[in-house]
């Protein structure tokens, strides 16, 4: 769920912006996604506040809000005790929490689109329906130039007290990190990627059982955990600032 959110992410970054059409964002999206917007947070017309809509439809309204150009969207990646800026209301940030992703407007204008609408995923059986939900405007997420800097001190911090990244798991993940979109520099590409591997191999690590002291698997975790809300912080910096 979380590449699918910094999938969207940046999709609805380049459609806010123009340069790319709601159909051409529905085709990169992929198949089987619809829109929940129980609230008529979106203010689709005639729009049925129990029934799901062909994502198309909410992509279109994004693309025809006023000043949509001055909105900016950047993925969620939250978990117990870190809400990733999130500043309610309640239900909001148990749905996100629920998810483990989602993917929230942080920046706007007045009378554009709102800072704080979120779009939270729900899997429904093979297919995933965003469900809209209003939320209060976040807190801005760090810039590149911020959590770059910052990932790298915590993979020193972590690697000098684990002994050596080798020592997060027996196996070190290999992933493919997502493409961001148009807007984004090679730079913001560069963090995604180096980000990306740490947090696969963060949780990779937090998932292994070595066989360590109380003590030892203690300071393990905690390192781990610390790498990881850092990697989550790399990831959000380097999908929520297109140019």
């Amino acid at each position: 769920m979380r590449e699918t959110c910094l999938k969207l992410s940046g999709l609805l970054n380049d459609l806010s912006a123009g340069r790319i059409s709601a159909p051409s964002a529905e085709d990169r999206l992929g198949p089987m996604h619809q829109v929940h917007d129980p609230d008529g947070v979106l203010q689709m017309p005639e729009q049925d506040p129990l029934a799901s809509v062909p994502v198309r439809m909410a992509l279109t309204r994004i693309a025809h809000w006023p000043h949509a150009s001055e909105a900016l969207w950047s993925p969620v990646l939250a978990a117990p005790g870190r809400l990733a800026g999130l500043r309610g209301p309640g239900e909001l940030n148990e749905a996100v929490l629920e998810a483990g992703a989602a993917v929230i407007c942080h920046s706007s204008v007045p009378g554009g689109i709102p800072a704080g609408l979120c779009w939270v995923p729900q899997p429904v059986g093979p297919a995933i329906q965003w469900r809209i939900v209003a939320g209060n405007p976040p807190l801005p997420p760090p810039t590149p130039a911020e959590a770059g800097p910052a990932l790298h001190q915590m993979m020193a911090e972590v690697s000098a007290a684990l002994g050596g990244l080798n020592a997060i798991s027996s196996r070190r993940p290999e992933p493919v990190s997502p493409r961001l979109g148009r807007g984004h520099r090679h730079h913001d590409q560069v963090l995604l990627d180096l980000a990306w591997t740490v947090l696969e191999a963060s949780e990779t690590g937090l998932a292994a059982s070595p066989m360590l002291t109380s003590h030892g698997s203690q300071i393990r975790e905690d390192a781990l955990r610390r790498l990881r809300a850092s990697a989550q912080d790399a990831v959000t910096a380097a999908a929520a600032w297109p140019r």
